[in-house]
């Protein structure tokens, strides 16, 4: 599995230890996948969509935070939590998903990548909002449901200034361009990734938790 050349192709400089600890992360990833169907993502997009764009994200993200503790709702398995927490690796990460199965594995992975600044809790967002409420600088997401429900979540978890960074296919203008809950409206990114032969369009809607 190549790893650099989609690091670089993004202008992406990474550390080789950095490198080589996503790489073991993403070997685990693809080996799994094909007995669990931890992901829908094909072998080929894999490295781009679990640590490319996560960390071009980061890289966006670092211009208006610098988090200390940082939770990904609905982890699934780590993305796109694990891939910025080394970004951000005087950070510590909480990624929580209800699947035993994918949090299981989700451990063994970074167990064997060495990536130390990460916590993996198994549990219900609802259910962790209960003992974690407004513990985090950033709070990120990708594909747990609509909008509107991971805003609503995610306000639960945020500190006052804080940044809730949501990952978006597709975006709806009118739903997104507004403030919800506490969270105001701050802008989208837009991250233009270099694939394969492609170029391919991602967003990300940041809103920032008012005081």
């Amino acid at each position: 599995m190549e790893l650099l050349v989609p690091l670089r192709t993004n202008d992406l400089n990474i550390e080789i230890q950095t490198v080589d600890s996503l790489k073991t992360y993403i070997k685990f990833l693809e080996k799994w996948n094909n007995i669990h169907a931890l992901t829908s993502v094909s072998a080929r997009e894999i490295p781009y969509v679990f640590v490319v764009e996560p960390l071009l994200t980061a890289k966006v993200l670092s211009k208006l935070i610098n988090p200390t503790t940082c939770i990904d709702l609905g982890t699934g398995f780590g993305n796109p939590g694990v891939a910025m927490s080394v970004y951000f690796k005087n950070a510590r990460f909480t990624l929580v998903d209800s699947s035993q199965k994918k949090t299981a594995l989700l451990r063994s992975a970074l167990d064997m990548s060495g990536i130390k600044n990460v916590e993996v809790i198994t549990k219900r967002v609802e259910e962790l909002a209960k003992t974690h409420k407004n513990m985090f600088d950033l709070v990120v997401s990708r594909g747990m449901g609509s909008l509107e429900k991971v805003v609503t979540y995610a306000d639960l978890f945020v500190k006052p200034n804080g940044i809730v960074a949501i990952f978006k296919a597709r975006i709806d203008q009118q739903e997104m361009l507004k403030d919800k809950n506490d969270l105001k409206f701050e802008r989208v990114v837009n991250l233009s990734v270099s694939y394969p032969m492609k170029k391919v369009h991602r967003y990300v809607i940041v809103y920032k938790k008012m005081v």
